[in-house]
């Protein structure tokens, strides 16, 4: 398992699960569509890797670097 920031560019992952002691935090990943059993991939990655661009139920959405390690990966999906 790794977390979203270890991901490749433009390979598809599956989300195991939330992890995170911010309940703000986590409700947010939650109503974003951030949930268990989705397909993810980060699109493109900021020059100085602050923001992470990534993809997930059809549509785009930026992500700050420190955020990402609260997202676990279960592993490639095809």
């Amino acid at each position: 398992m790794i977390t979203l920031k270890d991901a490749k560019l433009n390979k598809y992952y599956k989300i195991s699960h939330i992890l995170g002691d911010n309940l703000k935090v986590v409700r947010r990943f939650l109503e974003l569509g951030l949930v268990g059993g989705q397909k993810v991939r980060i699109v493109n990655k900021s020059i100085l890797k602050k923001v992470y661009l990534i993809e997930i139920r059809g549509y785009l959405l930026s992500i700050k670097t420190s955020l990402l390690n609260y997202i676990i990966l279960e592993g490639d999906v095809v």
